[in-house]
């Protein structure tokens, strides 16, 4: 798919995406979750933590771990300090945690010789020791206000269903057109709040299996949501 097809989709879909995002603030403003590392005010190091931390694991496994786990290493440089074995130990609890243990102290030690100065753009983010492109764009996110949208499976998954997005389109076409949508979506002095309300919406609502789509309040205008339930076939005679 061609960069002029995927600007004009997203022109075509821009209105809807506005919509989308109203709605999914409204509904994150009465549901929204709670946790620790959304808190205002979290540094560079508790938000790449909690980043790392929530890889292939829930936020509410994650939530028991982490004030202990700031407790104990409130800086890169104590994070570096620490034996392999006490890591591991703390991070038991969640799933992966060798290896997350492994990548939070090569990043520790990386940023160790950076005085702990987290970079500031992509580009040097995703230099750093287990930092990939989702990660880089939580801590812009999150850190440096940047309207960068968190695309994640359930972000994806949330627009995929929302705008019909044919699984039979390449996986770099999908990606492309889901990447335009999704930075639209957060562009917006709320930004942070959409990313944070699309992650919940699609763990709470848009689920990937049984999603909630009769009382999802964004079904009126999903294309998922009206094949599961076509609006009824008028009547002979009917106008």
């Amino acid at each position: 798919m061609s960069g002029g097809v995927t600007c004009e989709l997203v022109a075509w879909a821009a209105a809807r995406v506005d919509w989308l995002r109203e709605g999914l603030l409204g509904w994150f403003e009465r549901f929204g979750r709670c946790f620790p590392w959304r808190e205002p005010g979290r540094s560079a190091y508790e938000v790449t933590v909690a980043e790392i931390l929530l890889q292939r694991t829930t936020a509410a496994q994650v939530a028991q771990v982490y004030p202990d786990f700031l407790r104990r290493y409130p800086a890169w440089d104590s994070l570096a300090r620490a034996t392999p074995a006490e890591l591991e130990g703390v991070l038991r609890p969640l799933g992966l945690w060798r290896q997350k243990a492994r990548a939070l102290q090569r990043l520790a030690r990386s940023l160790e010789e950076r005085h702990g100065l987290m970079p500031e753009t992509r580009r040097e983010l995703e230099r750093l020791p287990g930092i990939g492109p989702y990660t880089a764009s939580a801590v812009l996110a999150v850190v440096y206000g940047q309207a960068e949208p968190l695309l994640d499976a359930n972000l994806a998954r949330l627009l995929g269903r929302c705008f019909g997005l044919s699984q039979t389109l390449s996986r770099s076409s999908r990606r492309r057109l889901l990447q335009a949508l999704a930075l639209h979506l957060v562009r917006d002095e709320r930004s942070l709040q959409v990313n944070w309300a699309a992650l919940d919406f699609g763990t709470l609502v848009c689920r990937p299996r049984r999603p909630l789509c009769p009382c999802c309040p964004l079904r009126s205008a999903c294309a998922y949501a009206l094949l599961l339930e076509p609006p009824a076939t008028p009547s002979a005679g009917a106008p």
